[in-house]
């Protein structure tokens, strides 16, 4: 059987998508063909130079998402562009009408089956009917504060309550994820933003109902709270400075519901000066079960790597919509294995 690289097409050209792209570029066994992205700032340049390589890929970022698909012709799109499911839906009916299997980063897409049932269920008619499969991914959601919760729950019995709590400093991260928190903002200020969408963490809800299905749990109702972090002092960043009694981020909790009590619990702080960033996993069980990531898992870095690694997974999966539960353990992998283990629909 001849066996091939695995043909990568990078969708979404942002922070996280080029994080993704500079570990595909440098990965034996994987062939970056393409790239596309909005930005005219970004179009018509190297693949390489967009991203930072250092060397350029001999591939232009393109603006026209159905041409490049067509010319490329890949086995698998990284599709990195936003949070929200229904506004990704049309990007990724192009790439299976291309039939390519998608890795998303899209935070919805980790379990779409809770807010929007009926479009994930015809998305996953539109990709098992192409012969593709398409997966949501990252590190949150998609790994630390939901499926490495569930992993951990394999040595134990009599499973009571799942806990998890994530701790991000940012400092020292872009500028657009100050603005996502709201950093500098007054107290009225960041209502408003909260009223509107625009300061929040996006996955919560879709990481409790990713664990409720792997434990088989059924959850009569979803809550989530959102409260500022205010500065006790002078905070400066590169982007300016927060001023005390100013927004420096967002504290928010996401439970799930049954029987009465609160089953699930996940609490997301991200805040310019958190100095105690971590990931903690705490599970009610026989046995108990205390896990502390100090210093936490990087955001992008963590998630490039889990997309990477699970690239032959999807490839291997069967048609459809998937999520991290249908895949096999994710771990690191010295290199990719050459496409063999599904013909392209």
């Amino acid at each position: 059987m001849v066996m091939e690289a695995i043909r990568v097409l990078h969708y979404g050209l942002g922070a996280i998508g080029s994080a993704v792209a500079l570990l595909t570029a440098t990965q034996r066994g994987l062939e970056v063909v393409g790239g596309i992205d909005r930005d005219p700032q970004k179009i018509g340049r190297d693949l390489g130079d967009v991203i930072g390589l250092g060397q350029q890929l001999g591939v232009a970022v393109s603006g026209d998402v159905n041409e490049t698909l067509r010319r490329t012709q890949p086995h698998i799109v990284i599709h990195a562009t936003v949070p929200r499911f229904h506004d990704i839906y049309p990007q990724l009916l192009a790439c299976l009408n291309a039939h390519a299997s998608v890795i998303s980063t899209c935070e919805e897409l980790v379990y779409p089956f809770g807010k929007e049932p009926a479009a994930a269920h015809e998305l996953h008619r539109a990709a098992a009917q192409a012969g593709v499969t398409v997966v949501g991914a990252g590190v949150n959601p998609g790994f630390v504060m939901d499926l490495l919760p569930l992993m951990l729950t394999a040595p134990c019995v009599n499973v009571k309550r799942i806990s998890v709590s994530r701790v991000v400093d940012a400092t020292k991260r872009r500028a657009g994820v100050h603005q996502r928190i709201g950093a500098g903002l007054s107290l009225d200020q960041f209502r408003e933003h909260v009223a509107r969408g625009d300061v929040r963490h996006v996955g919560l809800p879709e990481s409790i109902g990713l664990i409720a299905d792997g434990l088989g749990w059924q959850l009569y109702r979803i809550t989530e709270q959102i409260d500022p972090i205010l500065a006790s002092e002078w905070l400066t960043t590169p982007y300016g400075t927060v001023a005390p009694g100013q927004v420096a981020g967002v504290r928010q909790n996401a439970r799930g519901w049954m029987h009465g009590r609160d089953v699930i619990s996940l609490t997301w702080e991200q805040a310019v000066g958190s100095r105690k960033a971590h990931d903690a996993i705490y599970i009610d069980a026989t046995p108990p079960l205390d896990m502390l990531i100090q210093g936490g898992l990087h955001g992008e870095h963590a998630t490039a790597a889990l997309i990477v690694h699970a690239i032959p997974q999807v490839l291997a999966a069967a048609p459809g919509l998937m999520t991290v539960l249908d895949l096999p353990t994710p771990h690191y992998r010295p290199r990719p294995e050459p496409l063999r283990a599904r013909e392209r629909g």
